[in-house]
């Protein structure tokens, strides 16, 4: 059984990583074109906009996804059942969010610090109903492994900004430009998506079945809401006490670390909690599993982490612009941060949840929410700066529970852990003297990109210098050969 979902696993692993890194490149580089033309205002009115959108659509994407791709169903018509219960509940749910935020826009607005803005989260609320929807389309297809189908999707609704948001920003639409291509992509991700044949409901609904899935999908809605405050509380707080300049210089400039990296993250994930839940009775298969997917995290995210640090003024040059100079220290803190979250605590909420435990995320994200908001809002009340080292080390705090849980529910030890990426670190230290050492003798557009290059192959020198490494390295070349051989036979 483990042979045949690692194969599984592979493949969706290997279509889900082609649409990510095309989308998650498509992303960046819309981002870097559109931070040329507009102003970080542009960019606050959108995080105040995205903030009560996003918090709507926790209520319709988070309550039945996890349940359904989670949960052993014995035969297709009980799963089909089940599924057209949680797609028909998912709209009512949120067209009544979006009837509840269009009453009360006014209000809202004022609250997330965008007084007689109401209209624009009104608008940008249609796309609510079109989560509502999709959530539980897409959900099939990753309960299924079928990553080559959500490849379409992904790749068709990552244009979509590239195609309308830049045009329009270019016309001088300013905001709007924004929120236009934001309703355009989920659209097209509808649509995409129904094309596919991805999921057709039955006109069927049961209260039985809608009870069960909310016996489990309260405690991930919660959970949902818990992440949802620790990702928006800076946001949130900015938008209260500071203008729209500070918010759109932080909330743009962290969303594009979170791009860059989630070129990594974003195909592992779906694919691991999909996979994990397969062999949640397997507890030797689930922890290699883990394992392997931690150590593949390690060996892109820590030296990018670093890398981003010390070449901080470059990355802001290429990745915003001039006019965003002053991102430069919050890109450096941020990558080094997030980058240790990403591996530590980004993906244990899913691995737990594939684990049967719903209510010790939430535990853990209410833990991260206690220490947090508290620490936010003073550092705030100090200074912008103080407030964006404080929040960038207070991504931390949560790495010493979350290994302890991770040895209790999952029995994979912080040893284990250490032992699977411990060589990453060590070429990561000696590749961050080395960086540290080119930074300080050399500036200039060349000399950094020169810097960059060196730090690689020092960072590749010294993880090939460890013999199980080299192994590996081989091993994944020879099967590299062998595959194209044979593709060129049968060629």
């Amino acid at each position: 059984m483990e042979d045949s979902i690692t194969k599984r696993t592979f493949a969706a692993a290997k279509w889900s990583t082609i649409s990510e890194i095309a989308a998650k490149c498509i992303t960046p580089i819309t981002s870097m074109i559109l931070a040329r033309i507009l102003a970080p205002e542009a960019f606050g009115v959108l995080a105040t906009v995205t903030m009560v959108i996003s918090f709507s659509e926790i209520f319709v994407e988070q309550g039945f996804q996890k349940y359904l791709i989670q949960h052993v169903f014995f035969t297709e018509d009980e799963a089909n059942r089940y599924m057209s219960v949680a797609f028909w509940a998912n709209l009512a749910i949120s067209l009544g969010i979006w009837g509840i935020i269009s009453a009360f826009n006014a209000q809202i607005a004022e609250l997330v610090g965008n007084p007689g803005k109401g209209f624009l989260i009104v608008i940008t609320g249609v796309t609510i109903p079109l989560y509502g929807i999709i959530g539980i389309q897409s959900c099939n297809l990753k309960k299924q492994l079928n990553f080559k189908k959500l490849f379409y999707v992904r790749i068709a609704s990552s244009l979509v900004p590239l195609f309308i948001t830049v045009p329009l920003a270019f016309l001088g639409c300013d905001y709007w430009s924004l929120i236009i291509g934001n309703i355009a992509g989920i659209v097209v991700q509808s649509l995409t998506l129904t094309a596919v044949k991805a999921f057709k409901p039955r006109l069927y609904f049961s209260w039985k079945c809608l009870k069960e899935m909310l016996s489990y999908g309260i405690w991930t809605i919660l959970n949902g809401l818990a992440t949802w405050l620790t990702s928006w509380i800076d946001a949130f707080l900015i938008g209260r006490f500071m203008s729209d300049y500070y918010l759109g210089l932080y909330k743009n400039t962290t969303g594009m670390m979170t791009s860059i990296f989630g070129i990594v993250t974003a195909s592992i994930v779906p694919v691991l909690f999909s996979s994990l839940s397969k062999l949640q009775d397997d507890e030797a298969g689930f922890r290699k599993m883990y394992l392997n997917v931690q150590s593949f995290l390690c060996l892109f995210l820590l030296p990018t982490g670093m890398g981003l640090y010390f070449y901080r003024k470059f990355a802001t040059g290429i990745l915003l612009g001039s006019q965003w100079s002053e991102a430069a220290d919050i890109i450096g803190i941020t990558a080094i941060t997030t980058v240790l979250r990403l591996i530590y605590v980004g993906l244990n909420g899913d691995v737990l949840r594939a684990k049967g435990e719903f209510k010790v995320p939430l535990i853990l994200q209410m833990l991260d929410l206690v220490i947090t908001i508290p620490l936010c809002y003073c550092s705030l009340k100090v200074g912008f700066w103080q407030f964006v080292y404080v929040r960038s080390l207070a991504r931390l705090i949560l790495i010493v529970p979350e290994l302890h849980y991770m040895h209790k529910i999952c029995k994979i030890s912080p040893k284990d852990q250490w032992m699977t990426s411990r060589h990453m670190y060590a070429a990561t230290v000696v590749m961050s003297i080395a960086a540290w050492l080119l930074t300080r003798h050399s500036h200039g557009f060349f000399a950094s990109v020169g810097g960059i290059l060196v730090c690689m192959a020092v960072y590749g020198a010294i993880l090939l210098a460890f013999p199980e490494e080299r192994k590996m390295a081989l091993d994944m070349l020879h099967k590299t050969k062998g595959k194209s051989k044979h593709s060129f036979k049968k060629g």
